[in-house]
């Protein structure tokens, strides 16, 4: 019988509590978290307890409670900035880490986050520890396949990619540059889903800095041949953003309601639709299992989150 995993949630006051909830929901504890100070573990916890039974603590030391509650798993939901140091403590210690994206972020520019990036790749290898990145668009893959062989067959080559992602500002004014750091690893991370090897042709990339949106054309080359690709991210004042894309121009709208109390997500064209399991907590589910189960690879590894990391920069370096 498997023991059960430990797991510590370091920033759980925004998406971390629900990430709370969903370790909790794959069979995990959940034995503690850290916030910024007293006052906002005190809102976390309550925060906590109304979405599953916890009963772990609330630090606002990360050394602490990776000392206290020694965790098999941290759960990395920080700022961007703060994932490098975050990410390589727990490594020091022996955890397994799950990290929201992008996987680091260095202000300082594009070259020290590539080495950061890798870094944290090498340091997973080193502790013989996992490494994964919470691009969960990547869960996506067997439901859209279901949609695209419904309706196109079975999927032979990939003519083309399109994503176009949107999120609400809630008040917020961002460069484009700041949407992009964003928003970008997601439609990223279903064109490595479907094609892990590939590269961008440098001198297909065109970038557009607009107001509140980056577009991006480019081709991504491998061994099946050329791929013409177009991501569009953007901010939207107000209204229902759209999260779409799909491959060989069959597109599909992402969005998400609650069934049966239950938040799901659902993938659909003008013809039909899907519901499933919210993309999340399937890449949550399965991280889980991967970190118990030595032979089974996770949905988004550490390598695969770096060549994410990577293709972002190149993107945003050619403006």
């Amino acid at each position: 019988m498997e023991e059960v995993l430990r797991v510590a949630i370091a920033g759980a006051s925004g998406i971390g509590k629900h990430h709370a909830k969903w370790f909790h929901q794959a069979g995990a504890q959940v034995v503690g978290f850290c916030g910024s100070n007293e006052a906002s573990v005190a809102a976390t916890s309550k925060a906590l307890k109304d979405l599953f039974p916890f009963s772990g603590r609330g630090y606002w030391d990360l050394d602490q409670m990776l000392a206290e509650e020694m965790p098999d798993l941290l759960d990395v939901c920080l700022p961007n900035e703060a994932h490098f140091d975050c990410v390589q403590r727990a490594f020091e210690l022996g955890c397994h880490v799950l990290c929201e994206k992008p996987m680091v972020w260095h202000s300082e520019g594009a070259s020290q986050t590539r080495t950061q990036g890798r870094a944290l790749v090498d340091l997973s290898r080193v502790a013989d520890r996992r490494l994964g990145v919470c691009t969960q668009y990547a869960a996506s893959l067997p439901h859209y396949l279901q949609l695209y062989e419904a309706a196109c067959g079975p999927l032979g080559n990939i003519e083309s990619f399109y994503a176009e992602m949107e999120t609400v500002a809630r008040g917020r004014r961002r460069t484009a540059e700041e949407i992009w750091i964003d928003m970008g690893p997601h439609p990223l991370s279903l064109l490595l889903a479907w094609m892990p090897a590939g590269t961008i042709e440098p001198a297909s990339l065109q970038v557009d800095l607009g107001d509140a949106e980056t577009r991006t054309r480019f081709d991504f080359v491998g061994p099946w041949g050329t791929c013409p690709c177009e991501i569009v991210v953007r901010d939207l004042i107000e209204g229902q953003p759209v999260r779409r894309f799909g491959l060989n121009d069959f597109l599909v709208d992402c969005t998400g309601r609650a069934v049966d109390g239950v938040y799901c997500s659902v993938l659909s064209t003008e013809d039909i639709e899907l519901v499933g399991e919210d993309f999340m907590s399937l890449l949550i589910a399965q991280f889980v299992e991967a970190v118990q189960q030595p032979d089974l690879l996770s949905i988004v590894p550490g390598e695969i989150g770096l060549r994410n990391l990577e293709l972002q920069l190149q993107i945003l370096q050619s403006v």
